[in-house]
């Protein structure tokens, strides 16, 4: 779920504002091997992934939803990470706080972005979680710039690569870079012409890397929604026609938004669920050595505050907030919550960080009613006693990494392999 996403609230609704969204795509993998040359036994050696055995727990995705879950979860330890984003184009404009970025050209303080779905500004996300490392989406798509993909490529904007390196160096700090992030996803104009999106993906990358942004990890999200299977009924995509190859990716990412084994009931075409897509996208990562980051995942349609679950979408299940049901807090975690963490803990070692959206949803004009972009509800964690008591019970638990004064030790010892 990013700044600037539009989710699709009817089957005519295929033109994504922004391109940063949160009803996201399915991901289906052909024939592995093109491009990629990590044995599946290998052991993932990922820059800045944490031991083999471990995950880190990261949370998002704006100030303020960062804010609160640090001061009102209860003895809940400190996210291991931060998530916001970035909007590649404005990086050197007055536009949305500097794209995000919350400093101007200089370097000066500069007003946080807001694209309707909270304060946003990566400076502030810094500052404030100093123990932290910093993880970005950096929309690219051509919803925020005509032709900007193919310009990219081209160089002609080479000068926000080098702003973007500036900042980055001077995070100190690892900085996870998800690089057009759900690229998969028919919402995000511009990435489904797979050579163009690969080759302004590269132009990013060296551009960073000859500008000496060592501390910084390139993650290469898909989205892994059956979302996006509905709307291209039933197409099946290959991961491998974006991937920009090994020399290029640090981590895998994916999304996680949906029940795991939930289907559309909008449609009668069966499409592969959310656990499905993410198995896929697990054994891409798999064959191609690189550790997995579940970049984005909320429990959406559920509401933690009022512990009801409702429709999301028309093209999904019905009109959003609609057929609204109640369902216990033991429920809603064992419907949503208790299968992604079995999941992780079955794939523990090759994912190595979580990042979990804590947010009231409908305190953001992009996700409120009437709901254009879905519903998403409330997921904050101290929203509910009960959820709260069975996350501390989780992230308690030894195999998860939580930020403080050893976390960029612990992480820097692994650069991986480029």
């Amino acid at each position: 779920m990013a700044q600037n996403e539009n989710v699709y609230s009817n089957s005519k609704s295929t033109q994504a504002v922004g391109g940063m969204v949160k009803l996201a795509s399915a991901a289906f993998i052909g024939a592995l091997g093109v491009g990629i040359a990590c044995s599946a036994a290998s052991e993932p050696q990922t820059r800045f992934a944490p031991p083999a055995d471990r995950t880190l727990l990261i949370v998002g995705q704006e100030l303020g939803s960062v804010a609160d879950y640090v001061q009102h979860c209860t003895q809940c330890p400190a996210p291991a990470g931060v998530t916001t984003y970035l909007g590649f184009y404005d990086l050197l404009s007055a536009a949305d706080g500097f794209g995000g970025l919350g400093e101007d050209a200089a370097g000066h303080s500069a007003p946080d972005a807001d694209w309707g779905a909270g304060a946003t500004s990566a400076a502030r996300m810094l500052a404030q979680f100093p123990d932290a490392a910093l993880v970005l989406g950096l929309d690219i798509s051509n919803g925020r710039r005509k032709d900007g993909l193919a310009q990219i490529g081209h160089g002609l904007h080479d000068d926000k690569i080098e702003r973007l390196a500036t900042f980055l160096r001077a995070a100190q700090r690892p900085v996870f870079l998800r690089i057009g992030y759900e690229f998969d996803g028919m919402w995000n104009q511009g990435y489904e012409v797979r050579a163009t999106y690969i080759a302004a993906y590269r132009r990013i990358v060296d551009g960073l890397r000859a500008r000496q942004a060592n501390n910084v990890a390139f993650v290469w999200q898909a989205s892994a929604s059956p979302i996006d299977d509905v709307l291209e009924h039933g197409k099946r995509e290959k991961l491998r026609d974006w991937y920009p190859g090994a020399a290029y990716v640090d981590w895998v990412g994916l999304s996680w938004f949906l029940r795991p084994k939930a289907q559309p009931g909008a449609t009668r075409t069966r499409v592969p669920d959310q656990l499905e897509l993410a198995q896929e996208v697990l054994e891409f990562a798999r064959a191609a050595g690189k550790r997995v980051m579940i970049a984005e995942s909320t429990p959406q349609g559920y509401d933690l505050s009022t512990l009801t679950r409702s429709n999301i979408s028309p093209i999904w299940d019905g009109a959003p907030h609609a057929d609204t049901v109640k369902r216990s807090a033991d429920e809603i975690w064992a419907e949503w919550y208790e299968p992604l963490l079995s999941f992780i803990d079955a794939n523990r070692a090759l994912i190595g960080a979580f990042a979990y959206i804590n947010a009231r949803w409908d305190d953001q004009p992009m996700w409120a009613a009437p709901y254009a972009s879905g519903y998403w509800g409330d997921s904050r964690i101290q929203a509910n006693p009960r959820i709260q008591e069975l996350w501390l019970t989780e992230v308690r638990r030894a195999p998860w990494l939580h930020g403080g004064p050893a976390l960029f030790t612990t992480l820097t010892a692994s650069q991986g392999q480029r």
